[in-house]
């Protein structure tokens, strides 16, 4: 039988679906997970990662995550003075590392899952990608529309991983339509995915998917992804001579 384990970014996901509006998928979203899971194979292992600044935007999300029989790690989150206030506020944290961390890890265990589903939009999650297909693997990615970097969409091209957007899912889900009854929002109804700024209004897709692309990569020669998104797997020594030729 084939086994299947579940790894959420739970930051990324409350923080993406809640800018996106979409609270009825956000407090459903471990339901969503869990049965698309199982259409993969049984589940053995199901985690959400999160920080001790981690803000339940429902408490409705955490009970659903709990119903389903997710555990949840949690790590450190770090302060700093907020030079505008001059308040302590929770900055960086550790949640990504220790997701990474236990994938890889998970790799070298006995009953390691056959597929593992990797809840994040994030593209440091590429790294861990790599392990999975090292080690003979499968790996599927899930995320949320408008956050889901496109350097990660394509590395799971490259890999043959699946990659899906958590509103697609839902669309068909069965575990969704006792949750939108008569009330099913407009990004579960309409045709195409719907993208806005941050302010709410709705944009081009072709100035998101550019846009999308440039955050991936940075625009930064000192990220990994702006060099992988050249055709090399890490930053090259001689990175600094090929930019300025880049640049000529």
């Amino acid at each position: 039988m084939t086994t299947v384990g579940i790894y959420v970014d739970g930051p990324n996901m409350e923080r993406g679906l809640y800018e996106a509006k979409e609270m009825v998928l956000l407090e459903r979203v471990g339901s969503l997970l869990a049965e698309h899971a199982q259409t993969l194979g049984e589940v053995t292992d199901a985690r959400v990662f999160l920080d001790e600044a981690t803000m339940w935007r429902s408490s409705r999300t955490r009970e659903d995550y709990e119903l389903n029989g997710f555990r949840f790690q949690e790590t450190k989150s770090f302060k700093y003075v907020d030079p505008r206030t001059g308040a302590f506020t929770f900055g960086k944290s550790l949640t990504d590392p220790s997701m990474h961390c236990a994938i890889v890890d998970r790799l070298h265990d006995p009953d390691c899952p056959d597929i593992m589903v990797l809840v994040t939009g994030d593209k440091d999650i590429t790294v861990a990608l790599d392990y999975i297909h090292d080690h003979g693997r499968k790996a599927e990615v899930i995320g949320e529309a408008h956050s889901l970097s496109g350097f990660l969409v394509s590395k799971c091209e490259v890999l043959g991983f699946g990659c899906h957007v958590l509103q697609l899912l839902a669309r068909s889900s069965k575990v969704m339509e006792p949750a939108l009854g008569e009330h099913k929002p407009e990004a579960l109804r309409c045709e195409g995915l719907r993208v806005t700024d941050a302010g709410g209004r709705p944009v081009s897709a072709h100035k998101y998917v550019l846009y999308r692309n440039d955050r991936s990569n940075q625009k930064n020669p000192n990220n990994i992804a702006y060099w992988r998104s050249r055709g090399f797997n890490e930053r090259p020594p001689d990175w600094e001579m090929r930019l300025k030729k880049e640049r000529q």
